[in-house]
């Protein structure tokens, strides 16, 4: 018995080299706010992770804060100044 998976995300937006910031903007795929988002989201994972294998409240407590933080800098990352 053969079973597939086969699951299929489209945003029907086409791969024209861009991608949406919020309020609909594009930028291209190889922009810096995509860069940082990226960087900002692998941060926030790894402290993710740290936070959940760690038994100190000192440090679980300030490493939610950081994560806090991120969240909001990658909120400000995806939208453009005139937004």
């Amino acid at each position: 018995m053969k079973l597939t998976n086969k699951m299929s995300i489209a945003t029907k937006t086409g791969d024209s080299g861009t991608t949406a910031l919020m309020f609909g903007r594009r930028v291209p795929k190889n922009h810096p706010r995509v860069e940082a988002c990226g960087a900002v989201d692998e941060l926030n994972a790894a402290l993710g992770l740290a936070r959940a294998t760690t038994s100190g409240d000192f440090v679980v407590r300030n490493l939610l804060a950081i994560q806090m933080d991120l969240i909001v800098l990658m909120g400000e990352l995806g939208v453009q100044p005139e937004d």
